[in-house]
Order: structure tokens, then sequence, then C-alpha cells
């Protein structure tokens, strides 16, 4: 690894650090915590999704999501209920309380982003959305591929 990887990988880690424990002090702020802030929001563009659904989405083992979801139905978050035309299906609904949590969580996470983009132009905002895009196509490439060769050779061994 040469000198401006190193550096790039250190200061890449770096902003990831950072963002991170802003974000989950400006969430708890208000009563949210790690891993809630991504199941209120694909449940505020998709209410009734599966538990299934929802895990492949947000690319979480069933087992997180189940644990996860207990812990936000009880907090009053959510609602569970069973599918009407499937009962082995259960759907996910947001409460009054989790829409309410959605708007609040919502104001919190854009005055981190306001924070982390504060004198970037516009235009710079855009090219490092596009860089960012690009990196995480890099990674999720990465990590599929990863995917198939460990299941490759599990289907060999």
């Amino acid at each position: 690894m040469n000198d401006g990887q190193m550096e790039f990988e250190m200061e890449f880690a770096r902003v990831i650090r950072m963002y991170y424990c802003r974000m989950q002090a400006q969430l708890a702020e208000v009563g949210l915590f790690r891993g809630q802030p991504p199941i209120l929001g694909l449940l505020h563009k998709h209410d009734g999704m599966s538990q299934k659904e929802m895990a492949r989405a947000l690319n979480l083992s069933p087992a997180t999501m189940t644990v996860t979801l207990k812990r936000m139905e009880k907090a009053g978050l959510i609602v569970r209920e069973m599918d009407e035309h499937d009962q082995r299906i259960l759907r996910v609904h947001l409460s009054a309380q989790g829409k309410q949590m959605c708007q609040k969580g919502e104001k919190q996470v854009n005055q981190v982003t306001s924070e982390l983009l504060e004198g970037f132009t516009e235009e710079e905002q855009e090219r490092l959305k596009e860089y960012l895009r690009r990196i995480a196509h890099n990674m999720e490439r990465v990590v599929r591929e990863a995917d198939m060769e460990m299941t490759d050779g599990e289907a060999r061994g």
C-alpha cells in the first residue's frame, strides 16, 4: 500500500467513525438507538413489509431483524401483525409513535448531514455523492463475489 492509499484509508475511517458517533448522539437525543433509524426509514417508505423482506432490504440476518423489531415493538414504535392471506408471514407497520419518531429522527439526520457538508458547494456535493456511489458499487461487487466464492466453496465441501 502506498502512502496515498494509506492516507485515504485513515481519513475515510476517521470520517466514518466521527459520522457514526455524531449520528448516534443526535438520534439518542430523540430516543432512537442503533439499528432503529434504517428500519423506521424503510417502513416510512414501505409500510407493511414482511420481516424477511426488511431483513433482505437492509442486509441484516433474519435473527438480527427479529431481535431489533421485538425491541421496537416493546418501545411502541412498530406493530407486527399476521398477514391476512398467509399466517406464516408477519407484517410490520409503523405505530403513531413510530411515525412521530421518524419525523424527529429525520430532523436529526438532516442536521448531521448539514454539518458534514458545511462549506461544500452544490457542485462539490454532487461530485462527492457520485464518488460515494462508485465506492459503494465497488464494495457491493466485491462483497457479492466473496459471497459467491464462499457459497461455491460450501457447495463443494
